[in-house]
């Protein structure tokens, strides 16, 4: 990322998600609500110094719903923390099962961007374009996050849920249903260290990890599960899938959310061996 801000701010801005209130998620980052509705198309696109930009402007203005307001003492350290912002906004993604987008940069919060402001895109995939409905956080999520959010953070240096995390938030970036599964499973299989009788072991892991009190659920989760590892075999090895593989996705994209959920519950990721002796 460019650094684009006044001082040691800047403004990441962010469509796929909303809030009512500023919430901080660390100490460099506050999620901020944000309005661009008072924009109109030639002074949006007179923000940008580069052609490239104007695409993602266009596109994702009319789009921001959320934004990051991110401060640092120094203009490297502002840099750093911006570029580590986007881990943020995955997280997000995961936590609350949406697609966050990232695409935009601003040196002015969303609601007082003007022809003076400068934006610039963060990238140009366009991801986060078609999620047309941001995810409302509500009162109970905001406390979620304050409870939670600095504790999932220090899960990302473990590199299986940090794999998980960027499987569930990532998965919407491809077309196919197929890959889809292939990237969620990704992240489910990752989570564990299963590497014999994978479909008996990864569905007997997940069941006792996310229901280690309640046998019902845990028989149900566990049948439920095989039966998505076989729509998993199929999408990855090229075989005819049984049944809708667009619900498999669903599926599957849920329990790897649940997943993620129970190690920030847990503070921690799970441990095969204890789960399966």
């Amino acid at each position: 990322m460019q650094i684009i801000g006044t001082g040691s701010v800047t403004y990441l801005l962010l469509s796929g998600i909303s809030v009512h209130r500023n919430i901080s998620v660390n100490e460099n980052v506050e999620l901020q609500p944000a309005d661009t509705s008072h924009l109109d198309f030639n002074t949006a696109i007179s923000t940008c110094s580069h052609p490239d930009d104007i695409a993602v402007v266009a596109a994702f203005i009319p789009r921001i719903s959320a934004q990051f307001r991110i401060t640092a003492p120094s203009s490297k350290e502002l840099a750093i923390a911006a570029w580590n912002s986007s881990w943020d906004a995955l997280l997000l993604s995961a936590i609350f099962h949406t697609e966050i987008g990232f695409n935009l940069q601003s040196d002015t919060p969303a609601n007082e961007i003007s022809s003076a402001s400068h934006l610039c895109a963060t990238n140009h995939h366009m991801h986060g374009l078609f999620n047309h409905q941001p995810y409302n956080l509500t009162e109970d999520d905001l406390t979620w996050v304050e409870s939670n959010f600095s504790a999932a953070k220090n899960l990302l240096h473990d590199d299986r849920f940090q794999t998980s995390v960027h499987c569930l938030a990532s998965y919407r970036w491809h077309t196919m249903p197929r890959i889809q599964l292939a990237v969620l499973w990704a992240g489910i299989e990752g989570m564990f260290g299963a590497s014999s009788e994978i479909r008996f072991r990864i569905s007997l892991c997940i069941a006792r990890f996310l229901y280690p009190h309640a046998e019902t659920e845990r028989r149900e989760a566990f049948e439920t599960i095989k039966k998505l590892y076989d729509s998993r075999s199929a999408a990855v090895h090229g075989a005819r899938g049984k049944g809708d593989m667009k619900s498999a996705v669903d599926r599957s994209a849920d329990i790897l959310c649940k997943l993620i959920l129970q190690c920030i519950d847990n503070r921690a990721t799970p441990r095969e061996n204890e789960l399966v002796p």
